[in-house]
């Protein structure tokens, strides 16, 4: 099916996100000259991309979704002021999938069906709002796609993760409709039993806290805990991803670490290069 006629069925039925929610009579699907975006609550919400990379090879191994919020008055980087404004529970439920659905569209309209993994937030407000059996109406919504749940990597708080037991119940339920997931922004100085909580959660994926990149840039006095933070990560099993790679230092600091992923404005930028020399 045309992706056209794809955005105009969802637009049709964006009761299908949380037929309770108000929201949903203020948002839209768009295709435009080839361009995936979205209006909601009249902000101009234009998804993009970045990929995530294996350090060996440097090889595109999964996508890291981003989203740009404009309107008249400025243009972010944040989804966060229409979570801020979405103070119903069932908007939040909506505004979630709405959002997540979105990513898979433009995700599609890039790579189509047989791409490699996408990732996209869930809020930590969503798995507040929805009490139960998290993750079957997203599964339903992406099989209209014809993706299955493998194919997009769910990220989730980790400090939600290791302190709400509500939440790892949610990623277990996650977890058991097959999504893969990622827990974001474990800190630097976790207890050893948290990975192991991480672990019974369902988490495949880590990456450390935001601002471990810019103590990797610092050098010698946070190495010995960024090294101690990775080889614990590894050790556990998991998949450890750094983003905030943008700088030819910022991937000679992180290579002896051996993370297996790897992403950035370096990263990115190079890869185009190199398709296009292709």
């Amino acid at each position: 099916m045309p992706l056209t006629q794809v955005i105009d069925y969802f637009n049709a039925h964006l009761e299908a996100l949380n037929p309770q929610a108000s929201l949903r009579r203020h948002g839209r699907y768009l295709y435009e000259n080839g361009q995936v975006s979205a209006e909601l609550a009249g902000k101009r919400l234009q998804p993009s991309q970045r990929p995530i990379l294996e350090l060996a090879g440097l090889k595109p191994m999964a996508h890291e979704s981003r989203m740009q919020l404009a309107d008249r008055h400025s243009v972010q980087e944040t989804t966060d002021p229409l979570y801020f404004f979405s103070w119903d529970r069932e908007d939040v439920i909506f505004l979630d999938r709405f959002l997540r659905v979105l990513h898979a569209l433009h995700h599609l309209s890039l790579h189509g069906v047989d791409a490699a993994p996408l990732v996209v937030d869930v809020h930590w407000r969503h798995l507040q709002a929805v009490e139960a059996s998290h993750g079957a109406v997203f599964e339903a919504l992406l099989a209209k796609l014809g993706l299955h749940p493998r194919e997009v990597v769910l990220r989730l708080s980790a400090l939600r993760l290791l302190t709400d037991s509500h939440a790892r119940e949610a990623s277990r339920s996650f977890q058991n409709h097959g999504y893969p997931l990622l827990a974001h922004g474990v800190p630097l100085d976790v207890e050893s039993q948290s990975w192991h909580l991480l672990l019974e959660a369902g988490v495949e994926w880590v990456t450390p806290e935001p601002n471990a990149m810019i103590l990797a840039r610092r050098g010698r006095e946070h190495w010995p805990r960024i090294a101690e933070w990775n080889r614990e990560a590894r050790a556990a099993g998991l998949t450890v991803w750094w983003p905030g790679v943008d700088t030819p230092g910022d991937l000679g600091a992180v290579t002896p670490l051996g993370p297996t992923l790897v992403s950035g404005r370096l990263l990115g930028d190079r890869l185009q290069q190199d398709q296009r020399v292709q």
